[in-house]
């Protein structure tokens, strides 16, 4: 189930198998993981100026036009659980102690995925000096301000208005839409918002509609709660790792064993204006 070299457990994989349909956004970007070297990720967010010009014959070079530059940057969150069984577990089944540590193990990452789904969408930066605590930003805190849309109903022309977001910013060749069941039975029945196909999506069944400004794969994340959907660009998004998911087998201490689960990772959207969201608001 999993390898262990020095007393280390390498728990990569079953990150990856755990929750996988409970969990799809979490499981997504497990594929667009990248290394990182500090708890602080940045990078450069680069808008392309209308800097290109018609020369007439015999003239001069235009004058160089600077492109605008933004540095982005979020704070890696350090999550942790640890699994533990007793060794009078141990002489009371039939399982070999090793047996019932690696399924607590495994009940410990599903708690772990949980909560870092909840982070890379949910989650507002921070850093307490005080505690050396860092909270990651999630995606939707993320989106550019001008594509958080909000409205008092989510039906097809809702839909499509996120999606033209999407196209006014020249992202929509590629087109995610993670969003909650409830929202999606409100466009199962539109004209505009057409099925397509059903195909694997990291391993389970997603939804291909076609609207207007391109065709979106549907993603079921009930992580997201009532009310809340947001379409990206994956072209555009990257999952940042400081510590890959481990276990470390911790010494023995009195009539138990136990691991030590930990990761830290955060996400980040290499152009806010690659995603864009809605929020169902109450009258």
């Amino acid at each position: 189930m999993f390898k262990v070299e020095d007393k280390v457990i390498d728990l990569r994989d079953v990150l990856v198998e755990v929750n996988k349909k409970q969990n799809p956004f979490t499981t997504f970007l497990l594929s667009k993981q990248v290394k990182a070297t500090a708890p602080v990720y940045n990078w450069i967010q680069t808008e392309i100026a209308d800097s290109a010009v018609t020369l007439q014959e015999g003239g001069d070079a235009p004058e160089y036009t600077k492109d605008g530059q933004e540095l982005k940057q979020i704070y890696l969150e350090l999550f942790a659980n640890t699994a533990t069984v007793s060794n009078t577990a141990q002489y009371s089944s039939h399982h070999g102690i090793s047996d019932l540590l690696a399924k607590e193990v495994d009940s410990k990452t599903k708690a772990i995925k949980r909560r870092v789904e909840n982070k890379l969408i949910h989650g507002k930066g921070s850093y307490d000096a005080s505690t050396g605590t860092y909270h990651t930003s999630g995606i939707l805190e993320q989106i550019d301000a001008d594509h958080q849309l909000k409205g008092g109903f989510f039906d097809d022309a809702a839909f499509e208005s996120v999606v033209e977001k999407l196209y006014d910013a020249g992202v929509s060749d590629n087109m995610i839409a993670f969003l909650p069941a409830s929202m999606k039975k409100n466009l199962v029945d539109s004209a505009n918002v057409v099925h397509l196909a059903r195909e694997k999506f990291m391993g389970f069944d997603a939804d291909v509609y076609s609207t207007v400004y391109g065709q979106v794969t549907f993603c079921l994340t009930e992580e997201l709660g009532k009310g809340k959907m947001f379409i990206a660009n994956p072209e555009y998004i990257e999952m940042p790792v400081l510590i890959p998911l481990h276990g470390q087998v911790e010494p023995v201490s009195g009539s138990k064993q136990s691991v030590f689960l930990e990761t830290q990772l955060g996400i980040s959207l290499l152009n806010e204006k690659a995603a864009a969201s809605f929020e169902v608001t109450e009258a």
